[in-house]
This record gives structure tokens, C-alpha cells and sequence, in this order.
């Protein structure tokens, strides 16, 4: 928590924390201030992989026959994305070390998240925030997510 509290302070917005259940992403953590932009991760709640940063952190680092099995069975009944696309998203999330999905959700926010990693550089759960997609600063932004998931790595004692 004081990770997530740190990212919001210098955010002053959505901050939360995800694993995945299955294909679907569950937050298990979120913290939220008045005058923050709308965020439609819930506590408990779920949401379809690829349509959430954290989703897409997640799934792009687990193991190739778990990412596999997902592809082989990724149907998006919203027809927003193909599985060429989604393959894609995932190996630039890969590549990069974080996922951003900008207006996926809500048209007007920027979903960023770092994937907290065990020793094994698989994610074990994921750190986003959501913010306005006009203050956008990734450059400044993805550092500080990134330091943040390694603490909490280090205090779950997965790293």
C-alpha cells in the first residue's frame, strides 16, 4: 500500500493493483481521489484482458504456453480487437516492460501498468494507474511505476 499511495501522491489519480483470474484481470486494490478521472476498475471487480493495462502487463509476462493457451482461445465478443492485434499488444508490452491503452475504456483516460515480477520474470499482479489521456507523461511516469513494482515485489518476498 505505501507503493500505491506513493504513485497516487505524485499522481494525484486512480492508482490500483491486479492479477489475473483465469482471462479475466481482478483488482484487488485501488485507490481513488476526488477530481481524478473516471476509473472503471473496481475493487473485486473484473475485467477482459485485453482491455486493461494492467490486463495486457499481466498476460505479456507470463509464460509462453500460458500466453499461448489465451491466444488459442481469445474471443472478443465486442469485436474492438484481433488476435493478430492482441499478439502484438502484448509482445510491444514485453518488449517496452509496460502496457498502455489509451481511450479503450473511457475515451478520455490512459491506462498504464507495470507488471510486479517474481524471480522468474513472470507478473504475479500488476500496478496501473489511470489518468487523463491530456496530462500524459509517460516518460516520467513508467520510471516511478516501474521502482514502485519492485518494492512490492521485494516486500511479497517474490523477487
Amino acid at each position: 500500500m505505501p507503493f500505491m499511495e506513493d504513485i497516487q501522491q505524485v499522481l494525484n489519480q486512480n492508482v490500483n493493483l491486479a492479477v489475473l483470474d483465469g482471462w479475466e484481470t481482478l483488482f484487488i486494490e485501488r485507490l481513488s481521489r476526488r477530481g481524478s478521472v473516471t476509473n472503471r476498475a473496481q475493487v473485486t471487480g473484473k475485467m477482459p484482458v485485453h482491455i486493461s493495462s494492467a490486463g495486457l502487463a499481466l498476460m505479456a509476462h507470463q509464460d509462453k504456453a500460458l500466453q499461448t493457451q489465451y491466444l488459442d482461445n481469445f474471443y472478443d465478443a465486442d469485436s474492438r480487437v484481433s488476435t493478430g492485434c492482441l499478439r502484438a499488444l502484448l509482445g510491444e508490452t514485453k518488449h517496452q516492460g509496460f502496457a498502455q491503452l489509451a481511450g479503450v475504456v473511457d475515451a478520455d483516460t490512459w491506462g498504464i501498468a507495470v507488471p510486479i515480477l517474481d524471480s522468474k520474470q513472470h507478473a504475479v499482479a500488476s500496478l496501473g494507474v489511470v489518468v487523463p489521456l491530456r496530462e500524459m507523461r509517460l516518460q516520467a511516469l513508467v520510471p516511478a511505476m516501474q521502482t514502485a513494482a519492485r518494492g512490492i515485489a521485494r516486500d511479497l518476498g517474490v523477487s
